[in-house]
C-alpha cells in the first residue's frame, strides 16, 4: 500500500544551502574578516552571517550562539534594530537546533516585536516564515503554523516580493500536507508555482545566477510537493509527471541530491504503478548517484524501494539482498522495522532456497554483508524449527500418539534441521577470511578451525588497507547456533568499525567494537542487560614499520621469538615462559557487557618485530579440551609449552603437530569447545 510520508522520500530545502556548502573555510575566512573591522554595523552584518552559517547541521552550534550574542551586544550599543533583530533571529535557531523550544520561541518572538516596530517588511516576511516552520516541524500546530505563514504571506504579497510570495504559498501548501488535507495542499504548491513560472516569463530584466538559483530551487522544491501531493491521491501518472519536471530543474541546478530523489521518487511510482522494470531502472540511477556523493539516507530509500520492486517481481533473492542492505545501512541492525522486514523477507526466499542456493553463493556483489544476514535469518530459523520439534515431543506425551508415525515425524524434522544446519555451515565458512587471502596479506600463516558443532562460535579474521594488516581471532559466547549467530554479529561490527570506519588502532578497534556490540544487543527501550559477547585476541601489523600492535579482551597472544633474536622486557603487559615464549596479557574485560568496567577503555602493545617470530593467535577451546589419562583439561601451560617447541619449524608443520596432539589428547572424549587458532611466521629479507 501506498505511504503518503514515504513518497516524499527526501523534501530538499536549498534556500540558505549556499551559505552551508562554502564549508569550514569560508566561515574562518568570514572569522578573520570581522576580527579586523572597526565596531560598527558592518561588523555586525558580518557577526550575523558567521552566526546564520554555523546555525546549519554540521557545524559547531555553540559557536554560532557567540556570534549571536556579539553582534546582540554591539547592536544594542549601536542602537542598530537590523541587528538586534538578526542576532535574536540566530540565537532562536540556535536554542531550536539544541531542543529548547522554549528559549528558541522567546528569541525568535523579540527578533519579530523589532521587525514590527521598525515596520520592516522584508524583515517580518521572513520571520513570520520562520515562526510557521518552527509551530509546523517543532510544536506541531498546525493552526499557528498557518497563522504565522498566512501573515508573512500577505506581507509579501503587499510589497511585490514574488520570489519570497512562492515561498510562502509552499510553506502553507506544506502545512495542509502534514494535516492530510491534499486538496489544499495542492491548491498552494500549484499557485506558488504558478507565480513562479510567470516571474520567469516576465522578467526581461537581467538577474543574478544567485537569485535564479534560488527561484529554481523553489520551483523544483514545489515540482517535487505536487509530485506527492498527487501520489497521495493515487495519481500516479501525474505524479510522475511532476516528479519528472523536478528532475529537470535539479539536474539545472546540479544537485546530485536532488536528482537521486527525483529518481527514487519516479522509481516508487512506477513500482507502485506495476511497471516495476521501469521503476528498477530509476532506482538503480538514483543508488549509483547517492553511493557516489555518500548520500546514506537517500542510498537506504533506493535500497528499500528496490527490495520492494523485486519482491513483487518474485525475485525474492534480490529483494532480500536489499533488504539485507538497508538493515545494514541503518543507525540500529536491529530495529524493529528493519527485524520485520528482514523477517517476512526470509519467509519468502525459503521458498526458493533450494534451487537459489548456487545462485547466493555465487553473489559478487557485497557478498560478504549478504551471507553473514542469510545465516543470521536462517539460524533464527532453525532455531524455530527445533522449538517445533520440542513441542513435538511435548504434544507426543500428552496425546500419547502412536509411537511411530512420531518417530517418523521426528525423522523429517531432525532431517530439516541438518539440511538447515549444513546450509549455515556453508554460509559461515564463506564469510570467514579466505586463505588466498590470508595468504597475500601474511605471508607464511597456519589457520586451526575446528568448530564444536557443525556450526561455530569462533572465527578468524583479516583486512588490509595501505601497510597496515588487521587479523584477529574471536570466540563468542556460546557453542552451535547461538555461537554462531554471535559470530556473524562480530564478523560485521568488526567490518564496519575497521572496513567502514578506517580505525586502525588496536585498542581503538576493541573499544569501537565493544560499543557498537552494546548498541545492536540491547534493543530500544529493552531494559535487562545482556551478558553475550565475545572474548577476542587482534594484531594490527604495520610492514613499513615492521611493528606489531596487540590488543585483547580476555584472550592473550602468544609470541614465540628465536634465540639469538633481542630479548623483549617483561612488565605487567608481557610475561616470558619457557622456550622464549612470551604471554602478551589481554585486558580482564570482554567485548560485551561487564559492570563496573563499561568506562575502562582497551589498551594495545606494540613490539618492534624479529627476523622468524612466529605469532599465535588462539581461542580457548584447545587448552580446555578435557582428555589425556586422568580426563582433565590440557591447560594453557601445556599449550605454552607445545608452542616452544614449533617455533623453528614451517608452519604447515606446526599445525599438523598441533591437531596430532589435540585428537591424541581428546581421545574418545566429545570436543568441549570450539577451537580457533592462527600462526604467522615473520621471516624477513
Amino acid at each position: 500500500m501506498y505511504n503518503k510520508k514515504s513518497a516524499v522520500v527526501i523534501l530538499l530545502i536549498f534556500l540558505g544551502v549556499h551559505v552551508f556548502g562554502q564549508q569550514v573555510r569560508y566561515i574562518d575566512s568570514l572569522v578573520v574578516r570581522s576580527a579586523a573591522l572597526n565596531e560598527d554595523t558592518t561588523k555586525v552584518k558580518l557577526l550575523n552571517k558567521i552566526a546564520t552559517a554555523l546555525n546549519f547541521e554540521g557545524y559547531p552550534r555553540d559557536s554560532a550562539l557567540l556570534f549571536a550574542n556579539e553582534a546582540l551586544g554591539l547592536s544594542d550599543k549601536l542602537n542598530f534594530t537590523e541587528g538586534q533583530a538578526s542576532a535574536y533571529l540566530n540565537k532562536g535557531r540556535y536554542y531550536k537546533n539544541k531542543g529548547d523550544n522554549e528559549k528558541a520561541l522567546d528569541n525568535f518572538l523579540k527578533a519579530l516585536n523589532i521587525a514590527e516596530k521598525a515596520n520592516n517588511k522584508v524583515r517580518m516576511g521572513d520571520l513570520y516564515d520562520v515562526m510557521g516552520n518552527f509551530y509546523r516541524k517543532r510544536m506541531k500546530n498546525y493552526a499557528k503554523a498557518l497563522e504565522y505563514t498566512k501573515k508573512g504571506l500577505e506581507i509579501r504579497r503587499s510589497i511585490g516580493n514574488n520570489s519570497y510570495v512562492a515561498i510562502s504559498l509552499s510553506n502553507i501548501g506544506n502545512i495542509y500536507f502534514d494535516m492530510d488535507s491534499n486538496k489544499m495542499a495542492l491548491q498552494y504548491f500549484t499557485e506558488g508555482l504558478q507565480v513562479l513560472k510567470t516571474l520567469e516569463s516576465s522578467d526581461t530584466s537581467k538577474i543574478s545566477k544567485q537569485i535564479k538559483a534560488a527561484r529554481k530551487s523553489t520551483e523544483a522544491d514545489l515540482e517535487n510537493n505536487i509530485g506527492s501531493v498527487y501520489a497521495s491521491l493515487k495519481e500516479y501518472d501525474k505524479a510522475i509527471e511532476y516528479y519528472n519536471e523536478c528532475l529537470i530543474a535539479y539536474q539545472y541546478l546540479q544537485s546530485d541530491e536532488g536528482v537521486a530523489t527525483s529518481y527514487i521518487n519516479m522509481g516508487n511510482m512506477y513500482n507502485i504503478k506495476g511497471d516495476v522494470e521501469e521503476g528498477t531502472k530509476y532506482l538503480e540511477q538514483s543508488l549509483d548517484i547517492s553511493r557516489k556523493i555518500n548520500a546514506k539516507d537517500l542510498i537506504a530509500s533506493a535500497y528499500g524501494f528496490l527490495a520492494e520492486g523485486y519482491s513483487k517481481q518474485g525475485n525474492y533473492q534480490k529483494a532480500f539482498e536489499y533488504q539485507l542492505a538497508l538493515s545494514n545501512i541503518k543507525d540500529s541492525i536491529f530495529s524493529e522495522e528493519s527485524a520485520k522486514q528482514v523477517n517476512d523477507m526470509q519467509v519468502k526466499y525459503d521458498t526458493e532456497k533450494k534451487e537459489k542456493e548456487n545462485q547466493i553463493l555465487a553473489l559478487t556483489v557485497n557478498k560478504q554483508r549478504i551471507i553473514t544476514y542469510s545465516v543470521l535469518a536462517g539460524l533464527l530459523l532453525v532455531i524455530g524449527l527445533a522449538f517445533f520439534i520440542y513441542r513435538g515431543y511435548r504434544d507426543k506425551h500428552a496425546a500419547n500418539l502412536a509411537l511411530e508415525e512420531k518417530n517418523k515425524i521426528i525423522e523429517e524434522k531432525n532431517k530439516d534441521i541438518t539440511d538447515s544446519i549444513n546450509y549455515a555451515k556453508r554460509i559461515q565458512s564463506a564469510i570467514l577470511t579466505t586463505g588466498e587471502y590470508l595468504k597475500e596479506m601474511l605471508g607464511e600463516y597456519f589457520v586451526m578451525y575446528k568448530p564444536r558443532d557443525v556450526v561455530s562460535g569462533d572465527f578468524y579474521w583479516c583486512y588490509a588497507y595501505g601497510d597496515k594488516v588487521i587479523f584477529t581471532v574471536a570466540d563468542c559466547t556460546g557453542h552451535g547456533v547461538p555461537g554462531a549467530l554471535m559470530s556473524m554479529i562480530g564478523n560485521s561490527l568488526l567490518n564496519e568499525v575497521v572496513v567502514e570506519n578506517k580505525v586502525a588502532d588496536a585498542a581503538k578497534i576493541l573499544t569501537a567494537l565493544r560499543a557498537s556490540l552494546l548498541k545492536t544487543l540491547q534493543l530500544k527501550g529493552q531494559q535487562t542487560i545482556t551478558y553475550d559477547g565475545m572474548d577476542i585476541v587482534l594484531c594490527v601489523w604495520d610492514k613499513t614499520t615492521k611493528e606489531l600492535q596487540f590488543a585483547g579482551a580476555n584472550n592473550p597472544h602468544y609470541l614465540v621469538r628465536a634465540k639469538g633474536s633481542p630479548a623483549l622486557q617483561e612488565d605487567k603487559k608481557i610475561k616470558l615462559h619457557e622456550g622464549n615464549v612470551y604471554e602478551i596479557m589481554p585486558d580482564k574485560q570482554p567485548i560485551g557487557y561487564m559492570e563496573e568496567r563499561m568506562d575502562n577503555p582497551f589498551s594495545s602493545y606494540t613490539i618492534k618485530l624479529a627476523h622468524g617470530d612466529n605469532i599465535y593467535l588462539t581461542s580457548d577451546g584447545y587448552a580446555d579440551q578435557f582428555g589425556g589419562t586422568a580426563d582433565k583439561k590440557f591447560t594453557k601451560k601445556k599449550f605454552r609449552e607445545m608452542l616452544a617447541t614449533l617455533g623453528n619449524e614451517q608452519l604447515h608443520d606446526q599445525k599438523a603437530r598441533l591437531e596430532q596432539a589435540f585428537s591424541q589428547w581428546q581421545g574418545n572424549n566429545s570436543q568441549t569447545d570450539d577451537i580457533c587458532i592462527v600462526g604467522v611466521k615473520f621471516n624477513f629479507v
